[in-house]
């Protein structure tokens, strides 16, 4: 019967012990989950209306609604930051790299909680939603090497480590005979405290004294109440799964050895308190009450040496948790995603065993792949699709290029219109935006980035200690300096250098100082001016002119170098005031004559105050967006590479120029229908998103002209279709 009942007993600690083990990490986990699904809902919906339409009604919704809303000015400011101004070898090389790793540290910064079991949570989240910007699935890997996972992580961890510290001490004031009950299931030992002294006594006297036994017998410790550590529900779940018994019995013998060392310090000290005078029985109490102190301090360093053990096996419970995340946040992979692969066997198969097919089995590779391009994907946001496609129309330049070099034997005067319209039409597309200025994307109209951290990071980026534009003006600082130093060692050394030999030879009689001027009388008569000295005389003079020579040339081109440095500061602030909203402008000003006025720039103050106060000529405006920036641009400007390579390299087949002209046609037709406009703005950062008021929309000469050249070449494709039909050359 007892055997079952030790069976029952052990039956309900493993039962405790799994609830336990699982508590912690589902509350991560489902957080996590909660975390990613809202963010994938605010995202659907900012793709399909620009905006964020659910309000939040809890805390993960809350917390991903501000940090989803973080992402529009944290792309706005890369995006007016790129095209701004281009940073110079040198300049700003002490900032941190602001992409969204730096980005989603601060962010986590500012809306991490005071529960740092959450704080995971949230931090694996941010892990997420990066990688998300990556286009890539998040793997185990990919949380350590996040900073502020890691912080988050030994926050938590630091947490969990006190607290299993705190709580063998619990148990060691219980052990010692502390009124009270620990919390958890730990076996613990009881341990005497006057055992120790009395062990250390009898070391130290071959015979106790009974008087000092009876005092040590008599004296009542009085330990206080056991002080169990303040922890949640989530944190002692973690304690229990990381704080093992064996941990519990090495700090029970590392607490028995450091009270034996502590017991013979204080037997030490009572034979010195006995030897100064005092009262045997005051002396000893003496002695006890130090040994009861120590306990405390005993106490708490023997129970500081179960960190490491729970660090282990948190660590453990940690690596666990990363995979359940990356298992939490993995996508099933697209069938559209092995396409690739399907066109390579396709093509192989065709060229191994049907030759014949192989025109045919190119043209419905090129008719899918338009398809998927125009309804299926987003070329701009898939790493492998945008390399692919960069791949495919480098190969479109180099392939078309070839064919125009023989487009003087093509005998089609129709089919030469065609290539020479579309390749017009390529470069058209690759220089020309398809939208231009949008007011409502002008800075000054974008509060939510006026309002946000992003203003002061790329405002430190221009004018801050390391900033661009420090830059011009810490260049042009140099050069004023160095031109002074040019001028000033000329006088100094080298006229001094003539008037000190001149005087050496006795040929110098006195230097006469006039109101306006000087005059150096020198001895006519003195050797030094004659015929056999002229050797001498003449090298002096070789090396003030020599001299002057170098400082004539030295001055020059400091002055040359500080008219570049000018251009390039008038340069940057160009292309900064283009895009400045008044407010942004207004401190680029302030700031910048605050650096001239403080510094030797005053010199020149009068011409760099014009360049910083161009902002009043220049007018604001909204970057130029292109084809390739957003994603029905990117899709129709892959279509008409397509297109071109068509007419050119695969002239020769009229049905790739009809069918390729035709999805052309419906990829340009899709812009017209676009609300939101989706602006790629840098791998790695979110899109930018812009709902199109009214009076905004692309380019239409362009689309027009897109669509007028692939209705030429439709119907180019088709002539000669039908002219080959009627010559019975097909």
């Amino acid at each position: 019967m007892k055997k079952y009942f030790v069976a029952f007993i052990l039956l309900i600690l493993v039962l405790y012990s799994f609830s336990f083990s699982s508590t912690f990490e589902t509350k991560v986990v489902g957080d996590y989950r909660d975390y990613i699904q809202t963010f994938n809902l605010y995202l659907s919906q900012i793709e399909k209306t620009g905006s964020i339409e659910s309000v939040p009604s809890n805390n993960v919704e809350q917390a991903v609604y501000t940090i989803v809303s973080e992402f529009e000015p944290a792309a706005y400011y890369r995006w007016i930051r790129m095209r701004s101004y281009q940073i110079p070898p040198g300049a700003m090389g002490n900032f941190q790299t602001i992409d969204m790793w730096y980005i989603a540290q601060n962010i986590y910064q500012r809306y991490k909680t005071n529960d740092e079991v959450e704080n995971v949570a949230l931090a694996g989240f941010l892990v997420y939603a990066i990688d998300n910007l990556y286009g890539k699935n998040v793997s185990q890997t990919d949380f350590p090497y996040f900073t502020t996972f890691n912080q988050a992580v030994f926050d938590l961890g630091t947490k969990v480590q006190n607290a299993a510290a705190d709580l063998t001490k619990a148990y060691f004031q219980k052990s010692l005979g502390s009124p009270g009950t620990p919390v958890g299931n730990y076996a613990y030992r009881q341990i005497d405290p006057k055992s120790f002294i009395i062990s250390a006594l009898q070391k130290s006297y071959k015979n106790v004294p009974e008087y000092i036994l009876n005092v040590v017998n008599s004296y009542d410790f009085n330990f206080q109440p056991v002080q169990n550590p303040s922890m949640n529900s989530y944190i002692s779940d973690l304690v229990f799964q990381s704080l093992d018994q064996n941990a519990i019995n090495s700090a029970f013998g590392d607490l028995k050895n450091k009270l034996s060392q502590s017991a013979d310090s204080s037997v030490k000290t009572l034979k010195i308190l006995l030897s100064s005078g005092q009262s045997t029985k005051t002396a000893v109490e003496n002695m006890l009450k130090g040994f009861s102190s120590s306990i405390i301090v005993q106490e708490m360093l023997a129970a500081n040496t179960v960190k490491n053990p729970v660090s282990k096996n948190f660590n453990a419970k940690i690596f666990n948790l990363e995979n359940k995340l990356a298992a939490e946040s993995e996508t099933p992979t697209s069938p559209i995603e092995w396409r690739w692969i399907i066109y390579a066997v396709a093509l192989i198969f065709a060229f191994v065993y049907k030759r014949k097919i192989v025109g045919y089995v190119m043209l419905s590779i090129l008719v899918f792949e338009s398809l998927v391009l125009i309804f299926g994907i987003d070329p701009m946001l898939s790493r492998l699709d945008s390399t692919l496609y960069g791949f495919l129309i480098v190969t479109v330049a180099f392939l078309s290029f070839l064919s125009f070099l023989s487009i003087g034997k093509i005998k089609n005067l129709f089919q030469i219109i065609s290539m020479v319209l579309v390749g017009v039409l390529f470069l058209i597309v690759i220089f020309l935006p398809l939208y231009s200025n949008l007011e409502y994307t002008r800075m000054s109209n974008n509060q939510n980035f006026l309002k946000s951290p992003y203003l002061g990071i790329y405002e430190n980026e221009l004018y801050g200690q390391n900033g661009i534009i420090t830059y011009d003006l810490q260049n042009i600082s140099s050069d004023l300096s160095a031109l002074r130093s040019d001028t000033y060692n000329f006088a100094n050394q080298t006229i001094s250098f003539y008037l000190t030999t001149l005087k050496k030879s006795g040929a110098l009689k006195s230097i006469v100082e006039y109101p306006n001027s000087l005059l150096v009388n020198v001895d006519r008569n003195s050797s030094y001016f004659g015929f056999s000295n002229l050797g001498n005389s003449q090298d002096s003079i070789k090396v003030v002119r020599d001299r002057a020579q170098a400082a004539i040339d030295d001055i020059q081109n400091r002055l040359n170098s500080v008219y570049r440095n000018e251009n390039a500061l008038s340069s940057t602030l160009n292309g900064v005031y283009t895009f400045a909203a008044p407010q942004l402008r207004n401190d680029i000003r302030k700031n910048l004559e605050s650096q001239i006025s403080s510094s030797n720039l005053t010199e020149i103050s009068t011409q760099l105050i014009n360049i910083v106060n161009k902002a009043n000529s220049i007018e604001e405006r909204a970057p130029n967006i292109q084809f390739f920036q957003t994603p029905d641009g990117s899709k129709v400007f892959i279509l008409i590479s397509m297109l071109l390579i068509s007419v050119t390299f695969f002239r020769k087949n009229w049905m790739y120029r009809f069918v390729i002209s035709l999805l052309t046609i419906l990829g340009s037709v899709m812009i017209f229908y676009q609300k939101v406009l989706e602006i790629f703005v840098e791998y790695g950062f979110p899109t930018y998103s812009h709902t199109l008021l009214k009076g905004e929309g692309p380019n239409l000469f362009i689309l027009i002209l897109i669509i007028a050249v692939s209705i030429f070449v439709a119907f180019e494709a088709l002539y000669t279709r039908f002219k080959l039909i009627k010559e019975g050359k097909t």
